[in-house]
């Protein structure tokens, strides 16, 4: 059955399901088809795919397929939450608020809807998993992090644990604290480094991100991890000058291992509050003087291809409008 799932096969189709009576009665009594339903898919000019799946009360959330430029492999943008309850300020699911949690299996099942995806499209295979769509994975740990063990385990998905990565704003010290045991790398979304701008972006900061970073730092050491990857979503006149990074640097300089920076240009949405419908992407030179003095102070520092943007799949960009009856 394993075999079947990983080859984006539903064990309970009919060409699927064992040929034995026996065998097909312990199937059917034993275990349950897969519940969420791919109820829409839009695909980029990049290749990027879309999904958007039906979960069993009605509600729905969204994933994403992308495909790396080298046509060797696929990476899958899985969400945790239906919304998020964080409210970033450039963020379409942050603008949703926050409907509820993912179960560990709605997770898996956006996994399973993505390899179906592959299967039927011609993509490449998957390798890659990130928890950066709908919902702050910190805020749902239990599920996301028994969705990683399934993930991970070789009668399971089978994928690599240094292909997984959780993505997360940091809600406090103690939930960081709490990503000492899962089992992915990890990704900390600071997008400001400076306490009152962060503040901004993020309103439902409530650490400095001197506390924030102190927290990372320990989880880091106590993983004997190689690294944390950072992001940042660079906005026009916000976020993208010369002080805010030598602040970011300033920041992440005490941290453990060799911290990789992610600079992602921002992604325009529509329907933001007051804050958000100002913003816009900042220009191709800001973004090269921004990475070049991180390179400089020896920083690994790269920008991120914007995928999927114009079907409303690159980051920030997720959101749902379907609702349960």
């Amino acid at each position: 059955i394993w075999e079947q799932l990983r080859q984006g096969v539903d064990p309970f189709d009919e060409d699927a399901l064992p040929k034995t009576p026996r065998a097909r009665a312990r199937l059917l009594s034993s275990l349950s088809p897969p519940a969420a339903e791919t109820i829409a898919q839009s695909d980029s000019s990049c290749g990027t795919r879309k999904l958007l799946l039906r979960l069993e009360d009605g509600l729905s959330v969204e994933c994403v397929v992308i495909p790396s430029p080298n046509g060797l492999f696929s990476t899958v943008c899985v969400s945790s939450q239906v919304g998020c309850m964080r409210g970033c300020a450039f963020c379409a699911t942050g603008a949703m608020g926050l409907t509820r949690s993912l179960t560990t299996h709605e997770i898996l099942e956006q996994l399973f809807a993505a390899l179906v995806a592959c299967k039927r499209n011609g993509m490449p295979p998957i390798r890659n998993i990130v928890f950066m769509g709908m919902g702050e994975p910190l805020d749902n740990l239990d599920s996301v992090k028994s969705a990683l063990e399934v993930m991970q385990d070789p009668f399971g998905f089978a994928l690599s644990k240094k292909h997984l990565c959780v993505s997360t704003v940091g809600p406090s010290p103690q939930s960081i604290r709490a990503l000492t045991s899962v089992g992915a790398r990890l990704a900390w979304s600071v997008h400001a480094a400076e306490d009152s701008l962060r503040k901004l972006l993020v309103p439902t900061t409530a650490h400095s991100m001197a506390e924030l970073r102190d927290a990372f730092a320990q989880v880091l050491a106590e993983r004997n991890d190689r690294g944390l990857m950072v992001e940042i979503a660079l906005i026009d006149g916000v976020n993208d000058g010369l002080a805010d990074a030598e602040a970011l640097h300033a920041l992440l300089r005490p941290l453990p291992g060799k911290t990789r920076v992610n600079l992602i240009p921002y992604n325009v949405n529509e329907g933001l509050g007051a804050v958000g419908r100002q913003f816009k992407p900042s220009s191709s030179s800001s973004v090269s003087r921004f990475q070049k003095y991180l390179i400089e102070r020896e920083l690994i520092c790269t920008v991120r291809e914007t995928r999927g943007d114009g079907e409303s799949a690159a980051c920030g960009q997720l959101a749902v409008s379907v609702r349960a009856p």
